[in-house]
Formats: structure tokens, C-alpha cells, sequence
């Protein structure tokens, strides 16, 4: 079944002649583009969402641009419209995911923070504060994924419509430059949504440092604290009475206490 662009006349589509149920050029029209459109399913076979995405939308993409008098196969553009539904629910797993992993550290940190009051905290909240940033980021970009679905949906859905409704005389009509606007905005979201997630993943990685780095001053500072304080109180038993077992014997519970 083919789709006509409903943005232009009736008089400026292409439309098959249905007077004459003979002519085997207009009536197989849809046959060589269900030919066409079968083998390269099978070419896409095996590959990878996102270049499979690709190959459907740029190759149809340039025939709603380039021919907007003819007609395009109403498979081809579910396909691509599906593919893409598809291909965010992937996308949208990943940010889910790495939400997760940021709430996590967020929950662990947090108690970290409450537990030590010293001065490398401030280091550890701004690390905190770096996290829920990309959370808050992630939950835009989410909202913006099911936005993209939806258009997706309410895009097929009319193309069905158009198709149930369409009787022998009147082809199946569509708007060519509504496709073509979305799937161009799909393509673009795309890229956006790799440089995001890697964006993202960056902002993970400075705040996990900041982190690593507050933890390691905090426990710099506990080792050496208790050390020097038992250095100064063992120092004159030690050396008051030197074969004292007594001072021994307290110089190193004392020691084995701060430690």
C-alpha cells in the first residue's frame, strides 16, 4: 500500500490510474517497492539498532524530500517509525541505568557526609551536588524520549487511519513534510542522546573522584591525629622507667586504643 503526500494538489501527485485495470507499469508500482523494501529488511538483518535506524530513515527520508509526487510504501514508514519507538526504549534503559547508579552513590555518599564532619566534607557535598545535577539532567532527558515516542505513535497511528479509510479511487494520503520534519528531528535527537550519555558518564567519573579524593584526606587525617597523641602520651613512660613491664604493658594498650 502506498502513501500520497497530502500537502500537495490532487492534481500534482502521481496518482495510479485506475481506469484501466491492465496497465501492469501502474499496477505494479507497489509491487517493486514491497520488492524493494523486502530485501532490504533482509539486508538489515543482524545489525545494530541505532546504524539499522539510520539506513531506514536516511533512506526514506530522501524520498519524502526528493519525490514528494509519488508514493511512498506505507511498511516503509511504519518500519522506520518503529524502529525508532524501539531504539528509544534502548536509549531510555541507559539513562534509567545510569540514574540508578548515580542514586546510589548519592545514598552512599550522603550518609558518609553525615557520618564525618571534618573540613574535606565540603569536597564530598560538592561531589553530591555534581550527582543530582546529572540526575535532574537524566529525568529531562527521559520526559524527552517519551515526547519523541508519543509523536512516533500519534505519527503511525494517522498513517493507519489514513490507510483503513482510503477506498479504491482515493489513495491513502499523508503529510510527506511531517515525516520528514520528525524523522530529521530523530536523527538529530539521537546524536544529542550519545553526547549526553557520555556527558553524563563524565560527570559520574569527576564526582566519583572528588569523592575518592575527600575519603582519602579524611582518613589521612584520622591516622595521623590519633598518632601523634600517642607518641606524646607513651613518650615519658617509656622513658621513666624503661624496664618497667608495667609501662610497657600500657604504652601498648594505649597504642592498640588509638589505633
Amino acid at each position: 500500500m502506498l502513501l500520497f503526500n497530502i500537502d500537495l494538489d490532487e492534481a500534482d501527485r502521481n496518482l495510479p490510474d485506475h481506469r484501466d485495470e491492465g496497465d501492469l507499469e501502474d499496477a505494479g508500482e507497489d509491487d517493486v517497492c514491497q520488492a524493494f523494501f523486502d530485501l532490504r529488511q533482509r539486508t538489515l538483518v543482524g545489525m545494530e539498532p541505532l546504524p539499522a535506524f539510520r539506513v531506514v530513515a536516511l533512506g526514506l527520508l530522501r524520498k519524502l524530500r526528493t519525490s514528494p509526487r509519488s508514493g511512498v510504501l506505507y511498511a516503509e514508514v511504519e518500519d522506520a517509525l518503529g524502529r525508532y519507538f524501539r531504539l528509544l526504549d534502548v536509549e531510555m534503559q541507559r539513562f534509567a541505568s545510569l540514574h540508578e547508579t548515580l542514586r546510589a552513590a548519592v545514598d552512599r555518599d550522603g550518609r558518609f557526609v553525615a557520618e564525618r564532619g571534618s573540613s574535606a566534607a565540603a569536597a564530598v557535598e560538592a561531589a553530591l551536588a555534581l550527582l543530582h545535577e546529572g540526575m535532574r539532567q537524566i529525568a529531562v532527558v527521559l520526559l524527552a524520549c517519551g515526547d519523541m515516542q508519543k509523536r512516533a505513535l500519534d505519527l503511525k497511528m494517522g498513517a493507519q487511519r489514513s490507510v483503513s479509510q482510503s477506498e479504491h479511487d482515493s489513495p491513502p494520503l499523508a503529510s510527506f513534510s511531517r515525516f520528514a520534519e520528525f524523522l530529521e528531528e530523530a536523527l538529530a535527537v539521537e546524536d544529542q542522546l550519545r553526547r549526553k550519555h557520555e556527558e553524563l558518564q563524565q560527570l559520574r567519573m569527576r564526582a566519583m573522584a572528588s569523592v575518592v579524593d575527600a575519603r582519602a584526606s579524611m582518613a589521612a587525617a584520622s591516622a595521623a591525629s590519633p598518632a601523634s597523641g600517642t607518641g606524646v602520651a607513651c613518650g615519658p613512660q617509656v622513658l621513666g622507667n624503661p624496664s618497667s613491664p608495667k609501662s610497657g604493658q600500657g604504652s601498648a594498650l594505649a597504642t592498640a586504643t588509638a589505633s
